[in-house]
């Protein structure tokens, strides 16, 4: 299996931007190398290349919904229309295009608390079939082939399976909704102006809010978040997910995930943080001070 790298994606970008007929003669500029490869292209065009062909259901269900979310009002990057949206190249590759949210940055936490109240406020949509969100599955699946000592595979198994036991069995004080999946600030894109969009949309389904509302906790936990911003989060969204009583057990289902994701990446610099997290997940030790990426 050929390995996603920033190289590989910008392959795929072009044969789809290729078969499209567009001119790349100019290179994008790499915004993001994540689950996705996120390229900047010219005229305000923003390429998302997913990690895998198997991803392309995903894709489309992101199209989709983000055009239901513009349609109910809640604040969305929009997929650009009048083309195969998203595309599939010959050679297997999928590529999703967007209109950048001009002269953005990342939201604030109260601008993002703010966000996810209004999202988790809109009806389920009729067309689009909502996968359940939060599970453990993903990061077992990816903690299966990423490259780890074995001791320490083995060790992060049994934790997933363990939460995957325990959350079985949560109980939660708020209702099911419509849920982002990945509802971080860099997700939640903020103009000088205040205005905000969506961005992100793979992981969107229909689950508990504090699976979106669980990760502003980790990060205020790991010292991304301060004092003032984490309470400025819980205001804006009207709950502090962190007294909640799912609030341990979402928490080590993310943290896994985190780290799951992070192994996948090349790095020398992404290897040592992945050594870091592994030993404070295996110890039960403190996430504070753990590296954004």
């Amino acid at each position: 299996m050929t390995t996603f790298t920033a190289p590989t994606s910008l392959l795929t970008l072009r044969s789809a931007c290729a078969q499209m007929g567009w001119d790349l003669s100019c290179d994008p500029e790499l915004v993001r190398l994540g689950e996705n490869a996120v390229w900047r292209l010219p005229e305000g065009v923003i390429a998302r290349v997913a990690r895998s062909e198997d991803r392309y259901a995903q894709a489309q269900r992101g199209v989709a919904l983000a055009r239901w979310m513009a349609e109910h009002q809640v604040p969305v990057a929009a997929p650009i229309e009048d083309i195969d949206n998203p595309h599939r190249t010959r050679e297997g590759g999928v590529v999703t295009f967007w209109h950048e949210v001009p002269r953005s940055r990342p939201a604030s936490p109260s601008q993002l608390g703010a966000a996810l109240a209004s999202l988790h406020r809109m009806p389920a949509p009729c067309h689009v079939d909502l996968p359940r969100a939060a599970a453990v599955d993903k990061a077992e699946a990816r903690l299966r082939v990423v490259d780890l000592e074995e001791e320490d595979r083995a060790a992060l198994l049994e934790l997933a399976a363990r939460l995957q036991g325990e959350y079985a069995g949560l109980s939660y004080e708020l209702e099911p909704t419509v849920v982002h999946g990945d509802a971080h600030a860099a997700n939640l894109m903020a103009t000088p102006e205040g205005e905000l969009g969506w961005v992100d949309l793979d992981g969107v389904g229909w689950g508990q809010p504090e699976w979106d509302l669980v990760l502003t906790g980790i990060e205020y936990e790991c010292g991304w978040v301060t004092d003032r911003e984490y309470g400025q989060f819980v205001d804006a969204y009207g709950y502090d997910v962190m007294g909640a009583p799912a609030y341990a057990t979402l928490r080590g289902i993310r943290l896994l995930r985190m780290t799951s994701w992070l192994a996948q990446l090349p790095g020398a610099v992404e290897r040592a943080e992945v050594a870091r997290r592994v030993r404070d997940l295996r110890s039960g030790g403190a996430i504070r001070g753990w590296r954004a990426f």
